[in-house]
C-alpha cells in the first residue's frame, strides 16, 4: 500500500495537467450542462457536497467509488426534476454489491427542454420542438482495503436539437478514503472526460471537472440521530471556474431527515434545502433550490428502494 501511495500523487498530477491542457485547447465554454447537475434530491438539498461520502445508487453521479451501499443492500433510485422554465430531467440509477469488495452500478438520465420556438422570419413562431439530452452509464467499483475504494463510470451521451444530433463517450474516475474511522472521509472525482461527435458543424465541449470533497458524520445516541456535514471543491476545466459546495444533514431514527446546503461561486444557484422520509425499504427525498436571474425554482423528488 505504501508503494501504491508513493506513485498515486505523481500520477494524479500528470493526469490533471494533461486533462487541463487538452480541455483548455477547446474553444468556448462547455455544453451538455446537465452533466454538471447532481440528479439526487438528497445531494441537491445538501448543495451537491457529496464526493467524499455519497454511497449506493446516488454515488453513480457524484463518485463511482462510492457505489457500495452503506447497509450492503442493492438499491434502485428514481428521480424527477423540474428545472429552469420548461426543463425537466428524469433519472434512474441502481447499485448492486457483489460480495464484500466489488460493486456495479447503472445510471440513465434524460433531460428535455420543450416548446422551443422555430422562426425563420419575424412574426409568430412557425413551429416548436423539444431539445433532448441522454446519458447511459455503467459503473464499477473495487474495495482495495478496508478504508480505500476506487471506481469508474463509462457513459454514452446523446443530444438532439431539432433535426441535428450527436453522440459521444465520456468516463468518470473516482476514489474514496475513510480516514482513521468511517466517521471522517474524503473523496475525489474526475468527471466527463471524453468528447462528442459533431452537432452539425461543431463539437459540443463536455463540462469536464475535478471534484474533491470531505465529510464528517456524528452519531448522537441520546437523540437516536445522526448528523453529517460535508464540503466539496469543484473545478470546471472548460470554464476555468471553481465552486465551493457545503451541506449538512440531520437524520432522526433513520426515518426523518432535514437537509440544507449552499453553492458558492455560481451565479444562478445558492441556497438549497430539503427533507427525506424513510419507511422500510422505501425512502422519499425532496429538494428545493431557488434560482437567481428570475429563472424560477428547482424542485427535485426522488424515490430510493433498498432490496
Amino acid at each position: 500500500m505504501d508503494t501504491f501511495r508513493s506513485y498515486l500523487v505523481p500520477l494524479l498530477i500528470v493526469l490533471l495537467l494533461g486533462i487541463h491542457g487538452s480541455v483548455s485547447a477547446q474553444a468556448g465554454s462547455s455544453g451538455m450542462a446537465f452533466l454538471k447537475l447532481g440528479p439526487s434530491a438528497r445531494g441537491m438539498a445538501m448543495g451537491d457536497a457529496a464526493a467524499g461520502w455519497m454511497s449506493g445508487a446516488e454515488a453513480t453521479f457524484y463518485n463511482p467509488a462510492g457505489i457500495f451501499p452503506e447497509d450492503g443492500t442493492s438499491q434502485l433510485m428514481l428521480v424527477h426534476r423540474e428545472w429552469i422554465q420548461d426543463t425537466r430531467m428524469e433519472h434512474l440509477a441502481a447499485a448492486l454489491p457483489i460480495g464484500d469488495a466489488t460493486a456495479f452500478g447503472l445510471s440513465v438520465s434524460a433531460l428535455s427542454v420543450s416548446d422551443i420556438e422555430v422562426r425563420t422570419r419575424p412574426g409568430p413562431a412557425e413551429a416548436t420542438f423539444t431539445a433532448r439530452n441522454l446519458l447511459i452509464g455503467a459503473s464499477y467499483a473495487q474495495q482495495f482495503s478496508e478504508n480505500l475504494r476506487f471506481g469508474g463510470t463509462v457513459k454514452y451521451l446523446y443530444e438532439k436539437i431539432l433535426v441535428d444530433e450527436a453522440a459521444g463517450i465520456a468516463v468518470d474516475v473516482g476514489a474514496q478514503w475513510d480516514l482513521s474511522s468511517p466517521d471522517i472521509s474524503v473523496g475525489a472525482t474526475l468527471a466527463n472526460l471524453g468528447s462528442m461527435g459533431r452537432l452539425r458543424d461543431e463539437r459540443t465541449s463536455l463540462p469536464a471537472y475535478l471534484r474533491f470533497g470531505t465529510a464528517s458524520r456524528f452519531d448522537i445516541k441520546d437523540l437516536h440521530s445522526v448528523a453529517r456535514v460535508a464540503a466539496d471543491l469543484q473545478y470546471l476545466f472548460p470554464d476555468s471556474r471553481a465552486y465551493v459546495n457545503i451541506g449538512g444533514e440531520f437524520s432522526y431514527d433513520d426515518a426523518l431527515a432535514v437537509r440544507s446546503g449552499y453553492q458558492f461561486g455560481s451565479g444562478a444557484r445558492g441556497y438549497a434545502g430539503g427533507i427525506g422520509i424513510r419507511y422500510g425499504i422505501v425512502q422519499i427525498d425532496y429538494a428545493y433550490a431557488p434560482l437567481s436571474y428570475d429563472l424560477g425554482d428547482a424542485h427535485t423528488i426522488g424515490v430510493l428502494l433498498r432490496f
